[in-house]
Formats: structure tokens, sequence, C-alpha cells
């Protein structure tokens, strides 16, 4: 891989992971409910996610996910479900008196809702097989750009959804002042379902 196909892969990849879907709107969420670090901990569930879901479509799991209708669904709606599921605790979250939970709960909830959001997206296993195949020169030696492509990918991808989450965060200091850990969980229940409604609506 030339320096020039790799520079046009890191744009394509910035550009792409800019447009919001259900790993920002997760990220976003978890920033304003439970503050930066619950944000970064998120992402790094996301990153481990979405690093696993490109070895597999590298691996040829995309291509007989995308062959398989049935299969494709399944996946699509257990994701679908998982963020309601998590949309919905954190609306119950913002009815009670206290919303906050203990720290340690938080990173391991964190991390499970980024890594599961990434891989229970079949979208984005055909997604990287189409994409990722894109960049590869087939005359050369392919593992060595697998890695490249990988680790690139998460590179970038971190990298945007940490300006996502910082952004957040700093809103989440009005919605502190204004009083609410309450209001900021239910703001994150919204993110969740809002990322569970964008799988569900998109093909």
């Amino acid at each position: 891989m030339d320096i020039q196909t790799w520079l046009a892969f890191v744009s394509a990849t910035f550009v792409l992971s800019t447009i919001p879907g259900p790993s920002v709107l997760v990220v976003t969420g978890q920033a304003i409910a439970n503050g930066r670090r619950s944000a970064l901990i998120c992402i790094l569930g996301e990153l481990l996610g979405g690093v696993c879901l490109m070895v597999v479509s590298l691996l040829g799991v995309g291509a007989a996910l995308a062959a398989s209708p049935f299969a494709f669904q399944a996946l699509k709606w257990f994701g679908v479900l998982f963020l309601m599921y998590m949309g919905l605790k954190a609306l119950w979250f913002a009815t009670r008196p206290a919303a906050a939970g203990k720290g340690g709960e938080h990173v391991a909830s964190s991390f499970r809702a980024g890594f599961l959001t990434s891989v229970l997206n079949p979208k984005s296993l055909v997604f990287y097989l189409a994409f990722l195949s894109q960049f590869v020169d087939i005359s050369a030696p392919l593992r060595p750009q697998y890695i490249v492509l990988v680790l690139t990918a998460a590179s970038v991808a971190g990298l945007v959804l940490g300006g996502y989450a910082l952004l957040a965060a700093r809103l989440r200091k009005h919605i502190s002042a204004a009083s609410a850990q309450r209001k900021a969980s239910g703001i994150s229940g919204l993110f969740y379902i809002a990322g569970g409604a964008y799988v569900a609506i998109t093909r």
C-alpha cells in the first residue's frame, strides 16, 4: 500500500466517522449521563468491537452474513433491542431520586455498551468488507495491509468519537449546573433510543 492510498483511506474514514450513527449517539449519551471518563471507556469498547468486526469481515464473515438475510436481520434486530433496552433503562433511572451509580458499574456498563453497540450492527460487517477491499492491493502481501487498515480505521474512529465525547461532556456541565443527573440520564436514554431507531430504519 502506497502513501497516497493510505492518505485516501484516512480521509474517507474520517469523513465516514464524523457522520452521526449509533456509535456516536451511544458515546454522546454516555458522556452526558456519566461524564467524560465513562465516554472514553465506551469508546474503548466501541474500538475493540470495531476491530473485531473488521477482522471477521476480512475473514469472510461479512460476505456470509450478506448472503443470509435471516442471519442479517436477526443480528440487526438483536442490536436494536439492546439499544432500546439501554435507552429505557436510562429513562427509568431518570425517574429515580438518585440516578448515579457506582463508579465500577459505570465502567463496566460503559465498556459493554460501546462494545455491543459496535458488534451488534450487521451493516458494519458488510460495510467493512466492501469498504476495506477498495484500498487493498491484491498484488502485494495482504496481511500487512489488513493490519495497517484496521489500526488506521480504529485510530481515526477513536479520535472522532473522542471529539464527540468531549463536546458532550462540556454540555453535561451545563446540565449538572441546572441540577440534573436525572435530566442527564434522561437525555442519555433518548440518545440510546435514537441509536436503536437509526439501526432499525437503515438497510
